[in-house]
């Protein structure tokens, strides 16, 4: 056993016995306030006239004796309850010493080790769930080098406090050790474990408003009892979700959950790209989805760029639809890459009889321009084509664009959008586009086609290339394409 464990146990040994003392010493003095009422008022009626008789005393001096006999021992009855009123506080003292940290007034970490174990036992009895939030201040060193650790201090008091208010009466907060916290959530699912957590992050946030300091809390989560049966199993993960926590972006983190990475993590869906003068697809551009539903694409990319697996997540997307584009016959497929996914996935084999079209979008090239048009070639060697994504959302290297002379470019909709508002901006793509279509093998494709109206304004632009929701929206493709035409009807 830990010696914090044997500490925490030797003065809860003391609190009871202390306790015991106490109402032993509290049974004697109700004992003698009895026992001596009764000796004073047996004299008062059948002692008080032998005592004059035989000592030879007036009855007023017999009865001042007697009265200030009662008058000493009510003098020492009172100190005995005195004394043990003092020995209560003194007591409640020593409890509070040895179950809260001075600083903060929380819980402190002794009294977790014993009041956790009675809270699991509770909730193993009464087959409830318990959540386990460790919490951590992330750079609080800076805090105290800045403005001095009494300034560290009393943020940590506001904190502890402001902690305190986003949880519920029936939780429990205890002060770890320097700036973590833990708070144990009783009767608490997965979701409203994320919910408390959020709660307290959303409330150290405005306290570093308030303040004006840099305040960003960390939570790692452990459940009952599905990450554990005892307190050092379940600290023990909690620890381990706070340090993949405060490497994500959301800061918070359940568990340790390496999320599973295989081809059931992610379900592709395809949003087919149209010739409105064939009026057929030109073909189809692959889109990652949440197998559950739950979250959206970039939400599913941050949850594992939390546990550092972003590239690896990408890597089994990417080759599952070059799996799945040739298993369905796809003549030709549009897949969103970057230049790290394809200097990590070392050019996968292209399948024959399937083209392929890389997407870049336009903000990649703008740092390293050899160094991406070298892994492009490279790309180009095993038979894939690119397109420049998202043209006009951002910025754009022109050297770059001329150097690599993309087969398509995809049109952004908020270009397309302000082409629709604005008349002048129309007028100016119109002189543009010619100039860029010339620099491309196939021509662009307007991106984000929702209505008639910029439909109408695209085709106006010379642009026959479409992709929307207008004429067709992402979804599972199961069967072989077999020259699927245009269904749009105007």
């Amino acid at each position: 056993m830990k010696k914090s464990a044997l500490d925490n146990e030797t003065q809860q040994q003391k609190l009871k016995k202390i306790e015991t003392h106490e109402l032993q010493l509290w049974a004697l003095a109700f004992t003698l306030i009895i026992v001596l009422g009764g000796l004073i008022v047996f004299t008062y009626f059948f002692l008080l006239d032998e005592a004059i008789r035989d000592f030879g005393l007036t009855q007023s001096t017999a009865k001042t004796a007697l009265i200030g006999l009662s008058g000493l021992i009510m003098v020492f009855c009172l100190y005995v309850i005195q004394t043990r009123l003092t020995l209560r506080e003194m007591q409640k003292i020593i409890q509070q010493q040895a179950t809260h940290d001075r600083l903060t007034q929380l819980y402190n970490r002794h009294f977790f080790n014993n009041r956790i174990k009675e809270e699991i036992s509770r909730a193993n009895r009464d087959n409830r769930q318990l959540a386990i939030l460790l919490c951590d201040f992330d750079h609080f060193k800076r805090i105290n080098d800045m403005k001095g650790n009494h300034i560290g201090d009393e943020v940590l008091i506001a904190a502890a406090g402001n902690i305190q208010e986003s949880i519920r009466g029936t939780d429990l907060i205890f002060r770890w050790g320097g700036d973590e916290i833990v708070v144990v959530l009783w009767n608490s699912t997965r979701d409203g474990s994320l919910i408390a957590a959020q709660r307290i992050r959303g409330g150290i946030q405005k306290l570093g408003e308030k303040t004006n300091l840099p305040l960003i809390i960390s939570v790692g989560i452990a459940l009952y009892p599905q990450h554990g049966k005892d307190s050092d199993t379940l600290m023990a993960l909690a620890d381990r979700a706070l340090f993949l926590a405060k490497r994500g972006e959301r800061k918070i983190h359940i568990g340790e959950e390496e999320y599973p990475l295989d081809e059931q993590t992610i379900k592709l869906v395809y949003q087919p790209i149209f010739d409105m003068e064939s009026k057929k697809t030109l073909g189809y551009e692959a889109l990652g989805r949440d197998p559950q539903g739950k979250l959206g694409i970039l939400e599913l990319f941050k949850k594992y760029q939390s546990i550092g697996k972003l590239i690896d997540l990408k890597c089994i997307c990417f080759r599952s639809t070059i799996k799945h584009a040739e298993q369905i016959g796809l003549k030709r497929v549009f897949i969103n890459v970057d230049f790290n996914l394809l200097k990590t996935l070392n050019h996968v084999k292209k399948p024959a009889g399937i083209d392929v079209i890389l997407e870049i979008s336009e903000l990649e090239a703008l740092d390293d321009i050899s160094n991406c048009l070298d892994i492009a070639n490279l790309w180009r060697k095993e038979g894939y084509r690119f397109a420049i994504d998202d043209f006009g959302a951002g910025f754009i290297s022109l050297p770059f664009l001329v150097r690599l002379t993309p087969e398509f470019i995809k049109l952004d909709r908020s270009t397309v959008l302000h082409a629709v508002k604005m008349i002048y901006f129309r007028e100016f793509l119109k002189k543009l586009l010619p100039a860029l279509k010339m620099n491309t093998t196939e021509g662009i494709i307007a991106e984000g086609i929702e209505t008639e109206e910029e439909l109408k304004v695209v085709q106006d632009l010379g642009i026959n290339f479409i992709q929307g929701f207008l004429l067709g929206r992402p979804q599972e493709l199961k069967n072989k394409e077999e020259g699927v035409t245009l269904e749009y009807r105007k």
